[in-house]
């Protein structure tokens, strides 16, 4: 692949929360009081209690693992300071929307102004991956067809079984909440990018949206720089989950470039199909069935996880990912983080307190600061 083709970046939301596991809106302080030792990555989010932190772009899978390690290292440095804590997982177990304080910026006041409770109950934590594709046109293609896959990698990232101190029943009760948003969801399909940014245009001029940033979407085309953005995972809690989600999201894009550059296509699916999926994914995690639309039959998630493994194998080894890859075999085993949860919630006799103890521990072992801000594992 061209060294500017399939560079990836990595957002990550972390909670912030107190010694009693509860959320605590400390953003602002920790932006004024560390803003400048943290840098340009690290940044406020539309509700005080969240962190945003993010990478440069990055050559490599072992690049962003390097800086998304010292991107939690150093974010949960900073908040120990305060005698605080940090959460990686896409729901906090028992805090409440209704408590939450909103940031004071004018992006955020619009938002809150245009959507009313349902942007003020975003309580929700993601994991966004960025895989550049710098030909438009190619891009879009790709899209069309990385839709399928959005529902496996949700499945693999479930980490939101909680919310208002309930068990929902669900793997992922995040993406519950931000479907509640307009524009969110699996993409339509795209003719061409041309389409795509018809499109846009239109929403700007009917004053739906005020830039491309207010699409949603699992998947989409960014607005400003030549990236496919993966947004369809729950935030990931353990370091190596991250770089798995990272992983896979790069290679099936490589994987489609390969196949396209063979002149093989990936057949292109309805997104209410897709949709289907993605709700299983939602409810069961790994522990459920989705849909082959391949063969129209229903396949443990388990066994389609092996199967988009032998999917991208071929390309992994070029890329350097085949280890971050291959741990989609350990959440297999392990589970993943909103299975260790309940396993954690029933063991510890319905504590939440005790779920919250286990997401800190789970999400910072094995990190120090070095310095200049990078992080090793200890």
């Amino acid at each position: 692949m061209k060294a500017d083709w399939l560079t990836i970046g990595v957002e990550e939301e972390y909670q912030i929360v107190d010694a009693e596991g509860e959320l605590k809106p400390h953003i602002t302080t920790l932006m004024a009081e560390h803003g400048e030792a943290l840098g340009d990555h690290v940044r406020a989010e539309m509700i005080q209690s969240v962190v945003e932190a993010g990478t440069g772009v990055c050559e490599n899978v072992e690049q962003a693992r390097e800086e998304v390690a010292g991107l939690r290292a150093n974010v949960g440095r900073v908040l120990s300071e305060s005698g605080l804590r940090m959460v990686c997982a896409g729901t906090h177990p028992f805090s409440k929307w209704q408590e939450q304080l909103i940031t004071e910026k004018d992006r955020y006041k619009m938002l809150e102004d245009e959507m009313q409770d349902v942007v003020r109950s975003i309580l929700i934590f993601g994991l966004h991956v960025h895989v550049a594709i710098p030909d438009r046109e190619r891009g879009t293609e790709v899209m069309n067809e990385a839709r399928y896959f959005l529902p496996h990698l949700l499945a693999l990232s479930t980490s939101s079984p909680f919310w208002s101190g309930r068990d929902t029943g669900l793997k992922s009760y995040r993406s519950v909440i931000w479907s509640r948003f307009p524009r969110t969801g699996i993409p339509p399909d795209f003719v061409s990018y041309d389409e795509y940014e018809n499109y846009l245009e239109t929403l700007v001029k009917t004053g739906s949206i005020d830039d491309g940033k207010k699409i949603w979407w699992d998947l989409r085309s960014h607005p400003y720089f030549p990236t496919l953005e993966f947004r369809c995972c729950d935030q990931t809690t353990r370091l190596e989950e991250t770089m798995c989600m990272v992983a896979l999201s790069q290679a099936i894009c490589a994987k489609l470039l390969r196949l396209r550059e063979r002149n093989l296509g990936f057949r292109k699916y309805m997104p209410a199909l897709i949709a289907e999926n993605k709700w299983r994914a939602m409810r069961y995690g790994i522990d459920g069935k989705l849909i082959d639309l391949g063969t129209q039959s229903e396949v443990p998630m388990r066994e389609l996880a092996v199967e988009l493994l032998e999917f991208v194998d071929d390309v992994v080894d070029e890329l350097g990912s085949r280890k971050a890859v291959d741990y989609v075999n350990t959440i297999l085993r392990e589970g993943t983080s909103a299975d260790r949860q309940l396993k954690v919630y029933r063991e510890q006799g319905g504590s939440l307190k005790a779920v919250v103890d286990h997401l800190c521990e789970e999400s910072m072992p094995g990190l120090r600061t070095v310095p200049g801000g990078s992080s090793q594992s200890s």
